[in-house]
This record gives C-alpha cells, sequence and structure tokens, in this order.
C-alpha cells in the first residue's frame, strides 16, 4: 500500500551551494496527490529559493521532478531579493527522491540543474510533519483580506480571489479550492491583466499553485506557492501574507 505524502513540513539543510555554506530554514505543503512546493530561506545571506512539482509514492518510496527558482521579488521582510545561483542564472529543473514516513517525516535527497545547465550541490535532509495539516480546510475559513506587502489580497467566502498592485498596474483574479476538506492544503489559481513595464508579459498568464492556512499564529498568515511558465522562464511567488 502507499503511504501518502501529504503534510506541511519542516527542515533546516546545509546549504554548500555558496561557500563556507550556511543553514536554510525551509517549509512545504504537499498535498495528499503528491503536488508539491517548498521555500527556503538562507539564515547567513537572506537568499531565497523555491520549488514546485510533483512526487510519485511507491510504498513508502518517494520520487519526482520540480522547477526550481531563486527569490527575485519579495514582500517578505529579511529576504534578499538580488541572488542569483552561483552561475548568475535564477531558475532550473531538478529531481527529488527518498522515503516518507507517513504523517511523521519525509527523508528527501533534491538534485537541481540550473538553467544554465550547472549541476548545484544535493540538498539531503528530513522533513518533519506538522499537525497543522490535519486541521481541515474550507473556504469559509480561508476567506478574509491578507496583507501582501502594502497590498491587500481577498479571499471570498466562495473563494474568488482579487488583487490590485498600483505600482506595475497588476489586477490578480483567480480562486481558491478545496482540495481534501480532511487537510488544510488548498488549491490556488492566479491570472493576470492590466501589468505595465517589466511586468507586462504576465498579461493573460494564469499561475497554479498550493497555499496552507497557519492558524497557530494570531494574526493567521496565509502560506502560498504558485508559479507559471512565460516563453520558458519560470515566475514564482511563495512565502506568507497576513490576515487583516
Amino acid at each position: 500500500m502507499n503511504k501518502s505524502p501529504g503534510g506541511i513540513w519542516t527542515t533546516q539543510y546545509l546549504d554548500n551551494s555558496v561557500p563556507p555554506g550556511a543553514y536554510v530554514d525551509a517549509k512545504a505543503i504537499v498535498s495528499e496527490s503528491g503536488e508539491f512546493y517548498f521555500a527556503g530561506v538562507n539564515q547567513s545571506t537572506g537568499c531565497a529559493n523555491v520549488g514546485f512539482g510533483q512526487l510519485t509514492v511507491n510504498g513508502g518510496s518517494v520520487t519526482g521532478t520540480l522547477n526550481t527558482a531563486v527569490v527575485t521579488f519579495t514582500t517578505i521582510p529579511g529576504v534578499n531579493a538580488t541572488c542569483a545561483f552561483p552561475d548568475g542564472s535564477t531558475f532550473g529543473t531538478g529531481t527529488v527522491s527518498g522515503t516518507v514516513t507517513e504523517r511523521t517525516t519525509l527523508a528527501l535527497t533534491i538534485n537541481q540543474t540550473t538553467s544554465s545547465n550547472t549541476n548545484l550541490p544535493a540538498i539531503t535532509g528530513t522533513w518533519n510533519y506538522s499537525n497543522l495539516y490535519a486541521s481541515g480546510s474550507s473556504l469559509t475559513q480561508i476567506a478574509g483580506n491578507y496583507l501582501d506587502g502594502t497590498n491587500t489580497l481577498t479571499v471570498s467566502s466562495g473563494g474568488t480571489i482579487f488583487e490590485q498592485d498600483p505600482t506595475s498596474g497588476c489586477v490578480i483574479n483567480g480562486d481558491a479550492s478545496i482540495l481534501d476538506s480532511a487537510y488544510d492544503a488548498y488549491g490556488m489559481r492566479f491570472t493576470f491583466s492590466s501589468c505595465t513595464g517589466t511586468a507586462l508579459i504576465l498579461n493573460g498568464q494564469s499561475a497554479n499553485g498550493l497555499a496552507a492556512l497557519d492558524t497557530t499564529v494570531t494574526p493567521n498568515q496565509l502560506l502560498i506557492g504558485i508559479s507559471l511558465d512565460v516563453n520558458g522562464r519560470l515566475f514564482a511567488i511563495a512565502g506568507y501574507i497576513t490576515r487583516q
């Protein structure tokens, strides 16, 4: 019988991609079907890395593929958005392998290759399960206004999402969906319009991802990760926004 990889997971690992290395604190959301995203912040440099992909489980063995990117825009204090991989690139692909002990640990090795074809040092570590995942989900529970930098992202009680950024002009319309009401994981979809300047290429594009509502903090925070591919380039948005 295949184990479930689903959960909200946390870990700390040593990042050796930029000597002498520093510890990265990371968090991941994995749905019951194996869709996932993770985000990690280097505690020395403030650089952040995000990954999106799909896990497959055979018994207790885990394999998967991912797209990965360095964060180049953020509204989160302490995150450095001027970073890149050692070869100067900002996105790439990768593979995941390891084992799962259901609702306890994920022991994984992540191998990444940048878009400039540089193999990065493997990330190996144990991800620990958070009981927050078992708190369930509902559109009523996630509904509210969330502070996204200086903007406000609104989720209606029906799951409709709206946000407008006066700096870029971008208008975001989308929706949140329930994946499994027993677990704290939501599907997310954003569509961009009215963008100007450097954000113009986002017009008409749709991004998809996952979210989870952290009710262990006050005010609550929405952990969110979405990604989209525009002309072969990965764009990713990941982090947390606080309920107003």
